[in-house]
């Protein structure tokens, strides 16, 4: 039995808590679970950004130095110099989007600031600029505190309340217990970069795996051949390729430091390539559909009557496929806004389509 001071966080677990969860509520035990996994997730997220900085500087490093002066020594200067430039082309491009994929807050801000923001009478504490309400319908449902309705658009679709931030959020916002914060348009929470996908930044995420899925491929083709003829002679034994006995080996003296990187960088070019194109592949084929991962893994019933190329925009903008080079957020912004959706209807028919 483990005692402990009682948190303003904790305010739904008892003072005494049972290491084995055993008196706790279905309630208290989901919110223990969500703090040990945002705990979790912190972890996992400063070991990524340590295994980017490592992967980034030392795959450029190696391939100026060794890997393409080896591979195109029979090609001419101007053929070597295009291949570094494209190596830096592709790294540039996945920092890029690694960077705007943390940095674009995909949450919904609670501010009177927003015209859309349905405040309640209890959030004195925030900035007195303009109260502004979505119109709501006259229904009781409306009166009620727990569900109105934006009348602004064809389909008049909900806005839920949200007990945890208290304040009604548009559709396809949902809240994250990671974050503790409601998320526009909510794909995932991703520990690998330490925020939630949402609509603001799902266009980087995307183009972050497939800049993530080439770069691995390629360079992991690349490292594999340099390793097969130049490391592979130097080793005594084909355990030294076992990462654990190959960073021990390094440490004595027995494998140098440069071969013992160029071994690691093929472990996490095949775990990161493989990874990547599963989420790159499964986040177009959803874009595509015009929903998201959050929608299909919990069966929300929207229908989605957009074409291809109207879900593209919502998520890249004008000229999508511009965004496969380099970042166009100043240029071509998203033709939506998070908050209205055209073409996205409740589908009524969902639960008689699943019998």
């Amino acid at each position: 039995m483990a005692l402990r001071r009682l948190t303003n966080d904790d305010k739904t677990l008892p003072e005494t808590v049972d290491d084995d969860d055993t008196n706790l509520s279905f309630h208290q035990k989901l919110m223990k679970n969500a703090r040990k996994n945002a705990k979790e997730g912190k972890r996992s997220f400063k070991m990524i950004v340590f295994i980017m900085i490592f992967q980034s500087t030392t795959e450029l490093y190696a391939f100026m130095h060794y890997i393409i002066p080896y591979m195109f020594q029979d090609y001419s200067p101007w053929t070597r110099y295009y291949m570094n430039v494209l190596i830096w082309y592709v790294v540039m491009n996945m920092l890029a989007n690694w960077f705007c994929v943390m940095l674009y807050s995909a949450a919904y801000p609670k501010t009177k600031d927003n015209p859309y923001l349905r405040m309640e009478q209890h959030d004195t504490n925030l900035p007195d600029h303009f109260a502004a309400r979505i119109e709501q319908a006259s229904s009781q449902s409306g009166a009620n505190g727990h569900c109105v309705y934006d009348m602004t658009t064809k389909e008049g679709l909900p806005w839920n309340f949200c007990d945890k931030c208290s304040m009604h959020v548009p559709f396809r916002t949902h809240h994250c217990d990671s974050c503790k914060a409601c998320i526009l348009k909510r794909d995932h929470h991703c520990y690998l970069v330490g925020t939630c996908i949402g609509f603001k930044n799902q266009r980087y995420w995307i183009i972050l795996t497939f800049y993530v899925t080439i770069n691995c491929i390629i360079c992991g083709i690349f490292v594999f051949k340099y390793v097969c003829n130049v490391v592979w002679p130097e080793l005594t034994s084909w355990s030294d390729l076992l990462l654990p006995l190959t960073i021990w080996r390094t440490i004595f003296r027995n494998i140098s430091a440069l071969h013992c990187i160029l071994i690691m960088q093929l472990y996490i070019d095949l775990f990161f390539s493989v990874l990547a194109f599963v989420y790159f592949n499964s986040q177009m084929v959803i874009t595509l559909e015009g929903k998201t991962l959050f929608e299909v893994a919990k069966k929300v019933p929207i229908k989605n009557t957009n074409s291809f190329n109207t879900n593209m925009k919502s998520v890249f903008g004008d000229f999508w496929g511009l965004n496969f080079l380099f970042p166009m957020t100043l240029v071509f912004r998203q033709r939506d806004d998070g908050i209205h959706w055209d073409g996205i209807k409740i589908d009524h028919n969902a639960n008689e389509k699943d019998c």
